[in-house]
């Protein structure tokens, strides 16, 4: 079948080049006319030849050692195959009396990762029908050259099913060619655009026969540099060009390999894909999403306004923390975290030059429990105390003593000042307020109120990793690593699991009530809203308003102030409802909490017996002292979310007056300013056109990565590639963060969109779990994600039912198959696969 590029068609028929050519032209860029031969059309052509069988036999037999031969055999075959009648009879009614280019649109071409550049065949200025019929042949033949072959085997790609797509596209007789890398390949400037062009056609710039023009811009703070020997483009070509490249990543979203051709200053843009390979030669320091991807500010690109929130908070208290505990000194300070690729990282180098003042500091062991891709072999970096360094630690471990005593002592204090804070806020929020007032509001939240609610979670995770690593070693002389998350699990109320076991309580008075269940059970989620909309006294429809009016500040998104919290998306909370109603007896969270109370208690009477009385006394104070810690981060983290929740309203609602006052457009122009600007802009340090210009700029940020995701862990030190996750006897290795072994059904979640494919007795696989998450935790049997340390969000809620997970699995999305069933070690973190 022969397509339009004009038209629209799946990859899976066209190929990626073919249907990306396809979405360029149908968004107004000037792309040369042309058509493609689908891959039905290949398979029309192999059948019709009767080699199909010789074809496939061969590729049956290929390794890496007789590639050359099986290669030159199927190549031969080729030249026995013609085009069908029909399809030589319906290219001649497309053609016209002009040079066309024939380029492969192989459906292995321009994957996620692999995009196969150089590899597949491309004929210029071909004319006639019998020529573009020899080059479409020759297209289906570069399908298995050496290089693709051995390019396919290197990278696990198979080599069974290989299909071809061919476009015929009108040839342009360019004046000059060239390659945009919409993202700088080599230093990793995701701002900058690297134009290199050269007279002729661009096959000359791609197969390396000419050295061209290098041209960069970058359109985020608009300054370009040229060469001073540069000639082939003027300013204003360059930057119509570029701006041109900047509008095809807005499109796709991701960083992109545009190939173009000018003509008569016309530019023609004939090949877009992702750039497969980013270097970070200019990126220094080591940076890293480790603790902000776990369902967090990381986990996908994040808007200004969201990072913003975070940055400010990030950069006020790391550097206090470690200025206070004497870790550090203002030399040794560089900034603390920054934006790339549209995601927030943090400064690795900065934080591990503080940890490596903590004796007992293991480099390997503070990358694994964050899930931080080592740069080194062995143990890296091991902080020991010599006589040089005593001096330093005896004056670093005064300070975090006293900052411990200190939190400890004030902990409920601070608690109780930023609730009734957070009251206030509440209680004030139907007030009708002036503009001026409204500012006035926000300013204070956000500045001073959500600075302290903020500083106060982050002192305590610094507080935890510091003396975690300290607590961690001295335990692990006497338990294992497994009995080890033994004592750590099983804490009494976490903050965040409160709301499911109190959904758990009300479902199974539900079930009790044979009206109710009927109600909970056959009603659409709808009826149900409306009888909460018309405040029904009937069904536990009471107990449904009780629990969005004590927990409805969370979401299913819980550190994207963008995304709607649970009082203003109540349907969610009712398939909530509806789904746990669903679930029996066995799965009650409950039963779960109070198994691991059990286990904590025994593992602690084990250690008792085996230390004697005086040496455990010893040894429980620092597991009370270290339990302690991680209740209260839990504590804060959830006066946490409250922050963000009525940082939310009050932005919507400053957003809302700005708009009928003219200063924005639309309501979510907000979220593409930094708090920043909007604390400029009430201070009139900005105009209001400046604010435009502002949001303009970072909305085109945003969508230039809307699909893309970042390596984990950037900067020179770092390989460009992501680590593939490690097969070991046939299985995946990650880090266990719970003890306990258990086989069931694989269930690949890509998004929180996929989350209601989860049945009883699956295994979550997935790159990261959110706190809007948990309540599918009490059907799980097991949790494996691609992100996140022992500390993470999956890894805490599957100690607390009783679980294994394993976290910092790389690509396991990718490695293990939906349905399949694997077998996971939570104390190892080995996966294996038994059937896909």
């Amino acid at each position: 079948m022969l397509v339009s590029l004009s038209s629209y068609a799946k990859a899976d028929k066209v190929g990626n080049k073919a249907q990306s050519l396809m979405k360029l032209r149908n968004n107004g860029f000037c792309v040369p006319d042309g058509f493609v031969l689908d891959s039905d059309t290949y398979d029309e052509v192999i059948r019709e030849s009767g080699l199909a069988g010789k074809i496939n036999e061969l590729s049956s037999k290929i390794n890496k050692d007789n590639i050359r031969t099986i290669s030159s055999e199927i190549i031969k075959l080729f030249d026995k195959i013609d085009l069908t009648h029909d399809v030589i009879s319906e290219i001649s009614k497309l053609l016209q009396i002009k040079k066309y280019a024939v380029r492969s649109s192989g459906l292995k071409e321009d994957l996620a990762g692999f995009a196969f550049a150089g590899q597949y065949r491309t004929f210029l200025n071909v004319e006639g029908i019998d020529d573009i019929c020899k080059s479409i042949i020759g297209c289906y033949k570069s399908m298995y050259t050496e290089g693709v072959l051995s390019y396919l085997i290197d990278n696990g790609l198979g080599v069974s099913d290989m299909k071809m797509a061919v476009v015929v596209q009108e040839m342009v007789e360019a004046d000059i060619s060239g390659i945009a890398f919409t993202v700088n390949p080599l230093s990793g400037n995701d701002k900058e655009i690297v134009v290199e062009v050269a007279e002729g056609l661009g096959e000359e710039i791609v197969s390396g026969k000419v050295n061209p023009e290098c041209y960069l811009y970058n359109w985020f703070d608009d300054k370009e540099v040229y060469e001073k020997t540069n000639k082939l483009l003027t300013r204003e070509k360059f930057l119509k060009l570029a701006k041109k490249a900047l509008d095809i990543q807005m499109l796709y979203g991701f960083p992109c390999d545009i190939e173009f051709a000018v003509k008569d200053n016309e530019i023609y843009f004939v090949q877009a894909r992702a750039i497969t390979k980013i270097m970070y030669s200019g990126i220094k320091d080591q940076w890293t999403t480790a603790d902000f991807k776990d369902g967090g500010v990381s986990a996908n690109v994040c808007t200004p306004y969201m990072w913003s929130l975070y940055e400010f908070i990030w950069e006020y208290t790391l550097k206090k923390f470690v200025f206070d505990s004497k870790i550090l000194n203002k030399s040794e300070w560089r900034k603390a975290g920054d934006m790339f690729f549209g995601r927030p990282y943090w400064n690795l180098s900065v934080v591990k030059t503080a940890m490596s003042k903590v004796p007992g500091y293991k480099e390997r062991e503070f990358d694994n429990d964050l899930g931080v891709m080592p740069t080194y072999e062995g143990d890296g970096n091991v902080t020991k105390i010599t006589p040089k360094t005593l001096l330093g630690i005896l004056r670093m471990a005064i300070a975090q003593k006293k900052i411990v005593a200190d939190r400890s002592k004030n902990a409920q204090k601070l608690k109780t000042e930023l609730l009734d804070k957070y009251f206030n806020y509440i209680n004030s929020f139907k007030n009708e307020e002036k503009l001026d007032d409204l500012e006035f509001i926000w300013y204070k939240l956000v500045k001073e109120d959500y600075l302290l609610s903020e500083s106060t979670y982050f002192w305590q995770i610094f507080i935890n990793t510091v003396n975690q690593s300290l607590f961690k070693d001295n335990l692990l002389k006497f338990v294992s690593s497994g009995e080890y998350f033994n004592l750590i699990g099983g804490l009494d109320n976490i903050s965040h699991l409160l709301p499911f076991y109190y959904m758990w309580d009300i479902s199974r008075k539900i079930i009790a009530d044979k009206k109710a269940y009927a109600f909970w059970s056959d009603s659409k989620v709808s009826v149900i809203k409306k009888a909460y909309d018309e405040n029904s006294n009937e069904n536990y429809i009471p107990k449904l308003a009780e629990f969005i009016n004590l927990y409805g500040y969370h979401s299913e998104k819980e550190l994207d102030v963008t995304y709607p919290c649970y009082c203003e998306d109540v349907e969610s909370v009712i398939k909530m409802f509806k789904e746990t109603v669903a679930l029996d007896d066995s799965l009650s969270p409950e039963s779960d909490r109070k198994h691991q109370v059990e286990v904590f208690e025994k593992q602690k009477q084990k250690l008792k017996e085996q230390l004697g009385k005086k040496k455990y006394l010893k040894v429980e104070k620092s597991i009370v002292k270290m339990r302690s810690m991680l209740w209260w981060r839990e504590e804060f983290r959830d006066i946490s979310t409250r922050f963000y929740y009525i940082i939310r309203i009050f932005t919507m609602k400053l957003s809302k007056a700005y708009v009928k006052s003219g200063i924005l457009s639309c309501e979510d122009d907000i979220w593409y300013t930094k708090i920043e600007d909007v604390f400029e802009f009430i201070d009139r340090k900005i105009t209001q056109e400046d604010l435009r210009n502002i949001i303009a700029r970072n909305r085109k940020y945003y969508q230039s990565f809307q699909n893309f995701l970042s390596e984990n862990e950037i900067g020179a030190a770092f390989n460009i590639a992501s680590i593939k996750g490690k097969k070991m006897s046939g299985g995946i290795k990650g880090i266990g963060c719970n003890n306990g072994t258990v086989t069931g059904p694989a269930r690949v979640i890509n998004s929180l969109a996929e989350i209601d494919r989860l049945q009883v007795g699956d295994i979550l696989v997935t790159r990261f779990t959110d706190t809007g998450w948990t309540s599918k935790f009490a059907i799980l049997k097991g949790i494996v994600t691609e992100y996140g340390g022992i500390l993470c969000h999956a890894a805490i809620v599957s100690r607390e039912y009783g679980i294994p997970c394993v976290v910092c699995t790389n690509d396991a999305t990718k490695l293990i198959k939906d349905g399949s069933t694997i077998t996971i070690n939570g104390t190892t973190g080995e996966i294996t696969v038994e059937k896909e």
